[in-house]
């Protein structure tokens, strides 16, 4: 699931999705904040939402699934993919920080929110690879 979700976020944050016109998926839904002020209803198309959401979720779902075979040292290699994975994203963040500026910051911000579960996933997975063939 995390393959549609990413390309689908790709083509949003890329513009690519501005275009299409989903008439099915625009609906006014409440805005905590926009332009026009606080606390109002707002027309949106809901694929940058529905991409966005279905990412965080098959992120989620990698990230905390449980591996067939686990046991102490799995929970180990996870503990430290996860400490890896927030002392990576922490310096990707604040290298975004000197230098990206303007709206980009915000896409870049966007993008680092999902970092951390996809860093995480990605050690993790390698570092279960490299033990399973050092067991065999």
């Amino acid at each position: 699931m995390v393959v549609p979700f990413l390309v689908l976020s790709v083509l949003c944050i890329c513009g690519i999705m501005d275009d299409v016109n989903l008439s099915i998926l625009s609906i006014k839904m409440p805005a905590l904040v926009n332009y026009s002020g606080w606390f109002t209803m707002n027309e949106t198309n809901l694929i940058d939402e529905i991409a966005m959401l279905g990412l965080l979720a098959s992120l989620v779902f990698i990230g905390l699934s449980r591996e067939c075979d686990e046991d102490e040292m799995t929970a180990h290699i996870r503990m430290q993919s996860f400490v890896w994975s927030a002392w990576a994203t922490s310096a990707i963040i604040a290298l975004g920080i000197f230098f990206v500026y303007d709206l980009e910051f915000i896409t870049f911000m966007l993008i680092a929110m999902y970092l951390y579960l996809t860093l995480y996933a990605v050690k993790f997975n390698l570092a279960m690879y490299r033990e399973r063939k050092e067991q065999r």
